[in-house]
């Protein structure tokens, strides 16, 4: 009969055990020392995880919430940057012009009248500005430009000038041209629609786009293309209309340019409003990462020493597993 070994075997194998239990928690804990969070969620959340199922979903809206407001924001400081783009225009040609036409310097009106026509090919190719793969000022239709290249425009209002009989006539014919239901319409390849508004935190939402269609932007444009025209070495239109037509564009120029300046004090508005609903998803992130934290993080001091006392249990269990079986530590370990 076998007596002596079995106790012995028994013991080895009771040991074995534990120390397989201790390795798990040893390694468990190591994941809490170098990750600082619990390693066990459903006990960190006292056996009901509905509490941190319900931070983790806030936590993913306040995510999405910020990126919409980000996208928004960039959307909106770039159409703001087009439009100070074309309020310099409207500065950099008006006042020159006007100033050139009321002191009866036609030289100098000329050279800043075939400065209107650069300045209308840049005005045009900047409201065909694209963000994130959206054009700015085609309204709803931002998979397409808003506007029919410059000198498309600036030969329909050459021809309308051709036309005229004198320059009240080419006046009204060019004015025609750029007023809804003109010719400009035409030009225009955008939607009727404006761009969809941007919602923010609070349910309201906010417009953060302008079309290239909007009565400040068809004034400017008006102003420019018809000091251009009428500087045009292929000038058709009325014989000594050229004194009224510069006076003309450089006074709508100047009107489109405060036109600019209220429309771009709206759209600040809009950029408040999404600066504060930034502020205000920021500070709620932030309050719900705290919750979370909260709930789920592991002290450091308290994780090390943890640790340590896991460490010192399997020290043990290896000193007496070593002297039942006379085992080295590489043998136990493997």
């Amino acid at each position: 009969m076998i007596t002596g070994p079995l106790p012995d075997l028994a013991a080895t194998l009771r040991l074995q055990r534990d120390a397989g239990q201790v390795r798990a928690s040893l390694e468990r804990s190591g994941r809490e020392l170098n990750t600082g969070m619990k390693a066990d969620l459903f006990a960190a959340s006292g056996g009901d995880p509905r509490r941190l199922l319900a931070i983790e979903g806030s936590q993913a809206r306040a995510l999405r919430e910020a990126e919409s407001i980000t996208l928004a924001q960039g959307r909106l400081d770039l159409t703001q940057t087009v439009m100070a783009g074309l309020q310099d225009l409207a500065d950099g040609i008006g006042p020159e012009l006007a100033a050139a036409v009321a002191r009866d310097d036609m030289s100098s009106a000329r050279i800043h009248a075939a400065g209107a026509g650069d300045a209308f090919r840049n005005a045009v190719q900047n409201l065909n500005t694209t963000y994130a793969g959206r054009t700015l000022f085609s309204g709803a239709a931002v998979d397409r430009p808003a506007l029919e290249h410059p000198d498309v425009i600036l030969a329909d209002v050459a021809a309308a000038v051709a036309g005229a009989a004198d320059a009240a006539d080419a006046i009204a014919q060019v004015e025609t041209y750029f007023d809804v239901g003109g010719g400009f319409d035409a030009r225009y390849l955008g939607a009727a629609e404006d761009a969809p508004r941007a919602g923010i935190d609070s349910g309201d939402d906010v417009a953060i786009s302008r079309r290239a269609d909007d009565p400040e932007v068809r004034e400017l444009l008006r102003g420019l293309a018809l000091a251009a025209v009428a500087v045009d070495p292929a000038y058709a239109g009325p014989a000594g209309a050229e004194g009224e037509l510069f006076e003309e564009a450089a006074a709508v120029t100047m009107s489109a340019r405060e036109s600019l300046v209220q429309s771009r004090a709206l759209l600040g508005l809009s950029e408040q409003a999404l600066e504060d609903a930034s502020v205000r998803i920021a500070a709620r992130k932030d309050a719900l990462d705290l919750a979370w934290n909260a709930a789920t993080s592991k002290d450091p001091y308290d994780a090390a020493a943890e640790f340590q006392a896991i460490e010192q249990q399997l020290e043990r269990i290896f000193l007496i597993t070593s002297r039942l079986s006379r085992l080295n530590l590489t043998d136990f370990l493997r």
